[in-house]
């Protein structure tokens, strides 16, 4: 998850991510419809992963990178993403609702990231992933243009570590193939 300027973090993510990790990246923003497919123009040039617009009901595929429609919520359930119109009023914050999910559907391999934000957006859903065994990373507090949802996360303890964006990926590579390694 990311916002309030989180394009550059999430540029040294991708861009620092080894080519290999067979996971499937969720990017969760708090932006309008327009900016999401100028944010889908600039994040291909700091990846090799191919880029989707979330469509409702789509099987997630490894090593892709999806992004939220404008005005919407997404869930994720046997495997598949899920769209629902967002409304401030009625539906809790798009980054907690999408997390408590990924924590219910993937257990201790649920991975949420919460890189520069400014709002609550995220503490639920971290605080979820972590009830579940899962792994939450959180930009290092200086590093982006908005640190109170990362120093939220650190001050109540719901993230296992407090990173740049851009030494992310290689603990994001250790934490996926610690999986590979259980299941020998």
């Amino acid at each position: 998850g990311a916002s309030a300027g989180g394009e550059s973090a999430l540029f040294d993510l991708f861009a620092n991510i080894p080519h290999d990790v067979d996971a499937a990246f969720i990017v969760l923003s708090h932006h309008k419809q327009d900016h999401q497919s100028q944010l889908k123009f600039l994040l291909s040039r700091h990846t090799r992963y191919p880029i989707y617009l979330i469509r409702s009901g789509e099987e997630i595929k490894p090593a892709s990178i999806y992004l939220i429609p404008e005005n919407t919520t997404t869930t994720i359930e046997n495997g598949r993403l899920f769209l629902k119109a967002h409304r401030d009023d009625l539906n809790p914050p798009l980054i907690d609702e999408f997390f408590m999910s990924l924590a219910k559907e993937m257990k201790n391999r649920a991975i949420g990231i919460i890189l520069s934000s400014s709002g609550a957006d995220g503490a639920k859903g971290s605080r979820t992933i972590k009830e579940y065994g899962g792994m939450v990373m959180v930009q290092q507090p200086g590093a982006g243009k908005s640190d109170p949802m990362p120093v939220t996360l650190i001050e109540k303890d719901f993230c296992d570590h407090i990173l740049p964006a851009k030494n992310m990926g290689l603990h994001l590579n250790d934490y996926i193939h610690s999986f590979d390694h259980k299941n020998e």
